[in-house]
């Protein structure tokens, strides 16, 4: 059996919480230095300082009469990487190096994925963009970020995955989204809870998939599958068969890989989209048993997932080979600082 499936139907293992306690000192010159930091850049790009910033951001503001001065006016994604970082310190959350300028615009988008409202800026209104994670048991960094309206962050406030789930079966609304809002919440904020071990089980693909959003294996393949059958470019056709020919080296996995392309064919000659042909039960089962066969493993996925994000965010650096997606999660603190 596959192990990349078999994490996935048992869920994978939770990363260890680190029980032991830094230093205090320690504690205390690593929250120096990041206050000092984002003290400094707020007054690089000429910001005033909120009244809550500590005696560590107002160091770090002051200092940096000795660098260059930076633009008086700064666009919405400046801004909004100032606040995030400021708003995560006081809160003792950890924000990611790769979280910068570059991933916020990357990660820009026009309608809320929540509640498909058009987002607007600025405005202190409900549908105002906000940048915000999609597992709260981890901090601030690539994989776990979207942007949504601020009434669909309000609504979900602290709750669990768990909340979210038992949210979208329900048959009324619950703090001010619907049930539909909640099952599209719930399907955007699979992937990085299942990384960090809160989710267990394969479902069918049923919306598209945000980019620089760390998905479930399993989601992403049926995509791969679909499109090598159904895809209008012949190129793109090729490249998606290719790959899933690549994670199926096993005789019985060649097999159950042609029984799954004749299906989803068969069901795409009678209409089947791309968001419901997994939801029928052929499909979606025939999927599965190639799926158990195969011999994709985490690494390789993992691969996937850098070499897509590098594409998004317009990178042409090679692959790091054992570079460690997760390990700017901070997983082993539930994703605070200490």
């Amino acid at each position: 059996m596959n192990q990349l499936f078999l994490s996935e139907m048992e869920g994978i293992k939770k990363v260890p919480l680190d029980l032991l306690k830094k230093d205090a000192l320690l504690q205390k010159e690593e929250a120096e230095k990041i206050g000092f930091d984002i003290g400094r850049d707020w007054a690089y790009y000429h910001q005033p300082l909120p009244s809550e910033a500590d005696a560590a951001i107002y160091r770090g503001f002051k200092s940096n009469t000795s660098h260059p001065s930076g633009k008086y006016e700064i666009d919405r994604f400046t801004k909004k990487w100032l606040q995030v970082r400021y708003h995560a310190y006081l809160r003792k959350r950890p924000v990611s190096d790769d979280v910068d300028v570059q991933l916020i615009k990357a990660l820009d988008r026009d309608f809320c994925p929540i509640t498909k409202e058009k987002l607007t800026h600025g405005t202190l209104g409900d549908n105002d963009w906000s940048l915000e994670r999609l597992c709260n048991t981890a901090g601030y960094a690539l994989g776990n970020l979207i942007i949504e309206s601020k009434k669909a962050n309000e609504a979900r406030g602290s709750m669990s995955y768990d909340a979210i789930v038992q949210a979208s079966n329900s048959k009324r609304h619950i703090n001010g989204l619907s049930p539909e809002c909640w099952k599209r919440y719930s399907i955007i904020a699979r992937g990085p809870n299942f990384w960090a071990g809160n989710v267990k089980g394969i479902e069918p693909l049923t919306m598209p998939l945000p980019e620089l959003v760390f998905c479930v294996p399993s989601l992403y393949l049926m995509d791969v599958a679909f499109f090598s059958c159904c895809h209008s470019s012949e190129k793109n056709r090729i490249a998606g068969h290719r790959l899933m020919k690549n994670f199926s080296k096993s005789s019985i996995s060649q097999l159950n890989l042609k029984k799954l392309r004749a299906k989803i064919d068969r069901k795409f000659q009678n209409r089947f989209g791309r968001f419901d042909i997994f939801q029928n039960k052929s499909c979606f089962n025939a999927f599965l048993a190639w799926y158990e066969s195969s011999t994709i493993t985490e690494k390789d996925f993992k691969r996937i997932i850098l070499i897509e994000k590098n594409n998004s965010l317009g990178i042409k650096s090679p692959i790091n080979q054992s570079s460690n997606m997760l390990e700017e999660w901070w997983l082993g603190t539930n994703g605070h600082l200490y």
